[in-house]
């Protein structure tokens, strides 16, 4: 079955087409929504394969909500139904799967869901050979095929793997031999450590070959890249939403909690590579930025709970941040809990001195005396 979400805000024009979809016979439909906002936080537990969406709706239209599902959620489709038929050029900028004038026909339906089919099979067919990678970087390294954990690759030495995650790094781009020798072989002579290259790369590639997964390493120009096809990576998508640095609206809180949810620990974890140091460093800065700027926006909502969850899942990863323990304070602050402002405050201060010899700042005890003297 089909699993299909509707959004409209107008609840006439809801029930028509969930009763439309659920006569088709081949859709279930697991979700109808009148708010752009609650559909976009329950998406992500239904899980639907298509999305039939109003384009004319209050406070945001079904183009920008389009926008965000997209770039959320991969491999969802989205099916545009709408009263006028203006809004077609947009439909085709936004790679929409139809685009159906309302009130919407059983013909107009059985179209939309026999292209979903047809698009699912054709890509299904392309992708049969092969077993799609997800490569795991944050918090340990694992490769696994389409199967799950328990199809991760079986390293055979511990330099296969480490090459593997220094391609990983290097995403698409290509690397200079010399750059990789370097990395991985510094003490080695020139011919030792191109024989150690050539034998690692042939490990590498057999292992991920077991796995079901297919690898390409490409030489061009004294230089290698690797390639795996429809893989899909954590740090890759981590870093790409970082560094587009979007803004944080209440449409896209749900995909800033995803992409840090990414985050479980830091870079290759205890395989603690030196050339890894400095996108380690970066990647947790990233985590620290993101982290804080949706903590503030729960502050800023009353939402205090799933603040405080965030502010403690970054001090977990990120503990002698002064500025995420301030936050906590003001958290305790706000929900008027004067014993747990004052442990927090003493265990942050016990911290800082055991782990630095550092007192808190001079504005961090400042703001606390404050936070006291009010309650």
């Amino acid at each position: 079955m089909i699993r299909a979400v509707i959004i409209d805000d107008e609840k006439p024009a809801l029930d028509v087409l969930h009763y439309l979809l659920q006569k088709d016979g081949r859709v279930d439909v697991v979700g109808a929504f009148q708010r752009p906002k609650e559909a976009l936080e329950q998406i992500r537990v239904l899980q639907p394969d298509i999305v039939f969406l109003d384009m004319e709706m209050p406070v945001m239209n079904g183009v920008d909500l389009a926008g965000i599902l997209l770039e959320s959620f991969r491999d969802l489709e989205v099916v545009f139904v709408t009263a006028h038929d203006s809004y077609a050029v947009e439909a085709f900028r936004i790679e929409a799967l139809d685009y159906l004038l309302k009130p919407p026909t059983p013909v107009q339906l059985d179209r939309a869901v026999t292209r979903y089919q047809k698009k699912r099979r054709l890509y299904g067919e392309q992708m049969m050979p092969l077993k799609q990678a997800r490569i795991v970087s944050f918090g340990g390294f694992d490769v696994l095929n389409a199967g799950g954990r328990e199809d991760t690759v079986k390293w055979r030495t511990y330099k296969s793997k480490e090459l593997m995650s220094f391609l990983f790094l290097k995403g698409p781009a290509y690397v200079p031999k010399g750059q990789i020798i370097q990395a991985l072989w510094p003490e080695c002579s020139d011919v030792q450590a191109n024989s150690n290259l050539h034998t690692t790369i042939y490990k590498m590639k057999t292992a991920l070959k077991k796995a079901g997964i297919h690898v390409e390493i490409h030489f061009k120009g004294g230089s290698y890249r690797m390639e795996i096809a429809g893989a899909a990576g954590d740090l890759w998508e981590f870093e790409d939403f970082a560094r587009s640095n979007p803004p944080l609206t209440p449409l896209r809180v749900p995909k800033y909690e995803y992409i840090l949810e990414l985050y479980q620990g830091e870079l290759f974890a205890d395989d603690d590579y030196l050339w890894s140091s400095s996108k380690r460093a970066e990647m947790l800065g990233f985590y620290v930025m993101l982290s804080k700027r949706l903590c503030r926006y729960f502050i800023a909502e009353g939402r205090l709970e799933e603040a405080m969850h965030r502010v403690h899942l970054l001090l977990d990863k990120s503990p002698l941040d002064e500025e995420a323990h301030e936050l906590l304070m003001g958290i305790y602050f706000r929900q008027k809990d004067r014993i747990s402002l004052i442990r927090h405050y003493h265990a942050m201060k016990e911290l800082l001195n055991y782990e630095l010899g550092l007192e808190p700042k001079e504005s961090v005890r400042q703001l606390y005396s404050e936070m006291l003297s009010k309650q």
